[in-house]
Order: structure tokens, then sequence, then C-alpha cells
């Protein structure tokens, strides 16, 4: 089971941005709906871990999130509400958005093993971590409008430029300028391999 705990940046001085991470969220399969638990911290519980990938992309398209997302066991039966869940991928989410305050891409993986420790588990968190920090990173160098240009193309891949151009209602060369790079084959990739070391961490869980 995965469990992504996001907790929103600068959230003394910033609006309450929670209602619309939820909303953003919605589409996303979970076992746990996200919902608020605290303050200004979501958390949902999810079993796809192509889901997780995509959370984490709908999350840096908008930015201003700590990322945490703990992989493994849950106690059952699951809570209708994710504040009442409990069990090992709950803590390690809790652990894994704590330590991503201070984190690159201010994003962590944590399985409940030590990080320093050679496993199969520990190794595909590690890459795991690594792809999403990719995609993370490479979202956050672009503006908000650019973003959405590349999270568009990701959701509609038959999408033209001229289409995308049309749609957020600037010149297809502002649109070409973006994605003439290959910046959403970054993203698609990083989301890609991020999905396969999350299921084989998953996995190697499981099998410990």
């Amino acid at each position: 089971m995965f469990v992504l705990t996001i907790d929103q940046q600068d959230s003394r001085t910033s609006a309450d941005a929670v209602p619309e991470v939820l909303a953003v969220l919605a589409p996303i399969a979970t076992v746990v709906p996200f919902a608020r638990t605290i303050g200004d911290e979501v958390q949902g519980a999810l079993e796809d871990a192509n889901a997780v990938a995509e959370a984490v992309r709908r999350l840096a398209v908008r930015t201003g999130w700590h990322i945490g997302i703990g992989i493994g066991e849950v106690d059952e039966p699951l809570p209708e509400a994710t504040a009442a869940g409990r069990g090992p991928a709950f803590y390690v989410a809790r652990e894994a958005v704590e330590a991503a305050k201070s984190a690159p891409a201010h994003l962590v993986v944590r399985s409940g093993e030590d990080p320093g420790e050679r496993s199969a588990t520990a190794d595909h968190c590690s890459l795991a971590e690594a792809a999403l920090r990719l995609l993370v990173s490479t979202l956050a160098e672009l503006r908000a409008q650019s973003r959405g240009y590349v999270d568009y193309r990701l959701d509609h891949p038959e999408a033209t430029q001229a289409e995308i151009a049309a749609r957020f209602d600037v010149s297809q060369q502002a649109v070409s300028r973006v994605l003439a790079p290959g910046t959403a084959d970054i993203v698609a990739g990083a989301q890609t391999l991020a999905r396969h070391h999350l299921e084989l961490a998953e996995g190697a869980f499981d099998v410990d």
C-alpha cells in the first residue's frame, strides 16, 4: 500500500490551498480518499503505483507542496477517513513529509527501512524517489502557464501544439518554446520510471 502525505509550503504566509489541491487530486484512484488531516496537510491511501506517480505530477504542476510517500502495510479494515489510518505505511509517510521539508524537490519516499541499508526495497525506493524528484524539478523550472501546456499534453497526447495554444489562448510559438525541447517527454519518462520502481518497492516489501 502507498500513503501519500503532503503539506503546504509557507502555509503561514500563503492562502489555504487545500481545497484547490483536493480538487486537483479528485480524479486519482484511491482506497482512502485524499482529505485534509490537520492544518494545511492532505493525505490519501493508494494501491496503484501509477496513481501515486500521477498524483505527484498533478502536485508538481501546481507547486508549493512538501510530498511524503510511505510504502508498507496498513491496518485493516481501512478507515473511511485517512486521518484515522494506522499501520507502517501511514507512519513512514508522516516521517517522509517531515523529511521532505529539507529534501531536494521537497519530496521523500520511504518504506520504513533504514535508507542506508542495502535491500531490494530500499534500492527501489531510492530510484523511485530520484525519478519523482526529476519530475518535480523539471516542472518547477517552468512558469505556471508553461507547466499547464506540459500537463495538458500529457493528459491529451494526441493534441497538436495549435490545439494546446487555442486551449490556453496563446500563440503556437509560445507552446512550441515549452514543448520543443522535449520537456513533456522528460516528465512522462520520469513518471513511468517512478511508477516502475514504486511497484517493485511495494512488491519487494511484500516479499520481505
